[in-house]
């Protein structure tokens, strides 16, 4: 009993399996695309993201330094303002403790503010004033006049605090001085200012400092006053004393409050700015520390160009990427395509196998095998499309096995098959070509299968020709065996007598001995004619020596002796010579035709026919007789009608030149007809002549 195989697992049909792989290779190139976009968005996004915060970071990092410069301007500018202010705050007390001293003694207040100018150079001179009076002092001593200076005037009296705009240097015209003064309790509710014009040329040096951090450091009063500027422009504070209260940067200055940062366009630098400003604590007084835009970014720049040059590389490096791959995988599309259209365009069928079951079939197996479509061979096994058994007897199931288990331990094998059709249940012989292949961990089976019906049948055919060729030679032996027998020799015994008497007998006398020596000499003369007949039967010397058609009107000429049949002649008068197989072809075909005329025909005629054309040769031979019973024509032996040994005889021999045969009969008369192509030419202006022989 045969072994049960092991339960499968059902495949998808090939349509669907090669949809599913053309629609995976689609699929994974829309997907490289996808992926590829995707991680292109995305670098772009993670690099803008960086580069945003890289700018959010760096402006801040600006923004503190700034913060910390102008807090050490804040701090600086503060204890010089104190250093100052003090002195002469200090000095008002201590003329406030003298009873009886009054501003008019200038000289004593002068000398007592001297005393207490032990600052800094940036405190150049310490002044008291009522409003009334005015006393100056400087280190060199006193100056001014007693009477306020005009630049007092601006003095606003409701604060306690107060800043002037820049004046000349009493010393030096070329200098600015700036005025700061701080009222202080005078007698009995009586108040005055004590204050110092400061020098603020040491800003430069400070600027030295944080110029690697800032581009400009500057003083500006509560009013918009810009009082001192660093650097300065050919060693001038050019800006000191203009008033900056209109600009966008001081109004935000003014609406923020007392610190903080400010940006916007700088009228002083004419570029965008970064401001950081602090309100000094308790005078009216703004420190600034600033930065150009442009330049407090460019290392913000330089890695923005370095994130962007990387992220382009990467999409660079990816779109190539995908376009490699999306040219791989439109080559295995194409490859796919063109293995399927081979696979379907074979002209033999192709099985693939997984264990006992077909997982793929191509249209030509479709078509041999009368299956609906593919998809219905998924179903199959290999003997379901058999005979229950095979021609040596063996089940088809048993030998299948064997066979597939041959393939897969050897790697292939080749073998006859007979297979059935799905449809009507036709069988038809196959060659079957079975190899193996591993995938993974699986084994599969690959079978070509070639129908050989035709070549079986051709075999076949051949077989029965051979057969018949053989029979048709041992009868021409007997037919030339009966005819030398039956006349030859009778003739050569009769002339065997004929001699044994001339040579037993004596007594005949001279005329006696003459007239039985003619006698054998008219056997023998008949004996040579028989045997030369018989030997231009079999090969007519005038077919090599004169050619077809000399060769045809003497088979013509002996016919018509030998059967009294009329003969019908349609040749032409001269013909190039052909090939000699082509002529004895001809030759033998009328030949043949002209002995089953005389046998088969009873036909009281007979005509002979050679046509020329220049690319071929016809010749028919018709009788009148009473036909065959069947017709038909035959370009090739398997299309031959079963008309006898001789026809078959004659079908092979022009077969085997290339040439068509054909038996005409409408029930009376039959006509053969041959045509042979030929390759010399031939005069068609050539005329033709036609001659009857009659029987005398």
């Amino acid at each position: 009993m045969p072994r049960k195989p092991p339960a499968q697992t059902p495949s998808p049909p090939p349509g669907r399996r090669h949809g599913l792989r053309w629609g995976y290779l689609t699929g994974l190139n829309w997907a490289l695309l996808a992926y590829a976009a995707l991680s292109i968005a995305i670098a772009w996004v993670y690099v803008i993201s960086r580069v945003h915060a890289d700018y959010e970071q760096t402006l801040s990092m600006e923004c503190n330094r700034l913060r910390g410069v102008s807090a050490a301007l804040e701090a600086g500018t503060l204890a010089m303002i104190n250093d100052g202010v003090g002195a002469a705050v200090a000095g008002a007390n201590e003329l406030q403790a003298t009873e009886g001293l009054i501003l008019a003694n200038r000289a004593e207040i002068v000398s007592t503010l001297q005393k207490h100018l032990t600052g800094g150079g940036y405190v150049r001179y310490l002044f008291l004033t009522d409003g009334e009076h005015f006393a100056l002092a400087g280190r060199g001593g006193a100056s001014g006049g007693s009477l306020p200076p005009a630049w007092l005037s601006r003095t606003p009296p409701s604060n306690n605090t107060w800043i002037g705009a820049p004046i000349g240097d009493p010393a030096r015209d070329d200098k600015f001085l700036i005025p700061i003064a701080q009222r202080v309790a005078w007698g009995q509710g009586s108040k005055l200012w004590a204050g110092a014009l400061f020098s603020f040329d040491g800003f430069d040096e400070l600027y030295g400092h944080f110029s690697d951090q800032v581009a400009t450091i500057a003083l500006v009063a509560g009013d918009g006053t810009v009082l001192s500027r660093a650097p300065k422009v050919g060693g001038r504070d050019v800006s000191a004393g203009s008033s900056i209260a209109s600009t966008e940067l001081f109004r935000q200055v003014i609406a923020q409050g007392n610190a903080g940062i400010v940006e916007g366009y700088g009228s002083v630098l004419k570029k965008e700015v970064i401001y950081a400003y602090d309100l000094l604590n308790g005078y009216p007084l703004y420190v600034a520390a600033g930065q150009v835009r442009d330049a407090a970014l460019a290392p913000w720049r330089e890695r923005r160009q370095m994130n962007l040059a990387g992220a382009a590389a990467f999409s660079a490096i990816v779109l190539i990427m995908t376009a490699l791959l999306n040219h791989y995988i439109g080559r295995l599309r194409r490859r796919e395509s063109h293995y399927r259209t081979l696979f379907n365009n074979a002209q033999f069928s192709v099985f693939l196998l997984e264990g006992e079951r077909f997982v793929d079939v191509n249209r030509t197996a479709v078509r041999m095998f009368g299956l609906e479509s593919e998809s219905s061979a998924m179903r199959l096994r290999p003997w379901d499309l058999s005979p229950e058994h095979q021609p040596d007897g063996q089940r088809s199931d048993e030998l299948a096995r064997v066979r597939i288990e041959t393939a897969v331990r050897e790697g292939g094998t080749t073998f006859e098959w007979l297979h059935k059709r799905a449809d009507d249940g036709t069988s038809f012989p196959a060659e079957v070509n079975l190899s193996s292949l591993s995938v993974d961990d699986t084994v599969l089976a690959l079978a070509v299968v070639h129908d050989v019906t035709a070549r079986k049948r051709a075999e076949q055919d051949l077989r029965a020709l051979s057969a018949e060729l053989m029979r048709s030679q041992d009868e021409e032996r007997r037919r030339i065996g009966r005819d030398l027998h039956d006349s030859t020799g009778q003739t050569l015994a009769a002339l065997e007598l004929g001699l044994a008497q001339l040579m037993n007998d004596s007594r005949p006398s001279a005329a006696e001995r003459r007239e039985l020596l003619e006698h054998c000499a008219a056997l023998a003369t008949q004996c040579s004619t028989e045997i030369r007949t018989a030997s231009y039967l079999l090969h007519p010397p005038l077919l090599d020596e004169l050619g077809l058609l000399s060769a045809l009107r003497w088979l013509a000429d002996g016919f018509r002796q030998r059967t009294s049949l009329e003969v019908r002649l349609d040749l032409p008068t001269g013909i190039e010579r052909l090939p000699p197989d082509h002529e004895l072809s001809l030759f033998r075909i009328a030949q043949e035709a002209l002995t089953n005329v005389h046998r088969h025909a009873e036909s009281p005629w007979v005509a002979i026919r050679l046509k020329a054309q220049s690319d071929s040769v016809m010749l028919e031979i018709e009788d009148g007789g009473r036909g065959i019973a069947c017709t038909g024509q035959a370009g090739t032996a398997g299309e031959a009608p079963p008309l006898g040994v001789g026809l078959a005889g004659m079908r092979e021999r022009i077969s085997q030149i290339g040439g068509t045969f054909s038996v005409e009969s409408a029930g009376v008369g039959t006509r053969v007809r041959t045509i042979i192509p030929i390759r010399r030419g031939y005069d068609p202006e050539a005329s033709t002549h036609v001659h009857t022989n009659r029987p005398e």
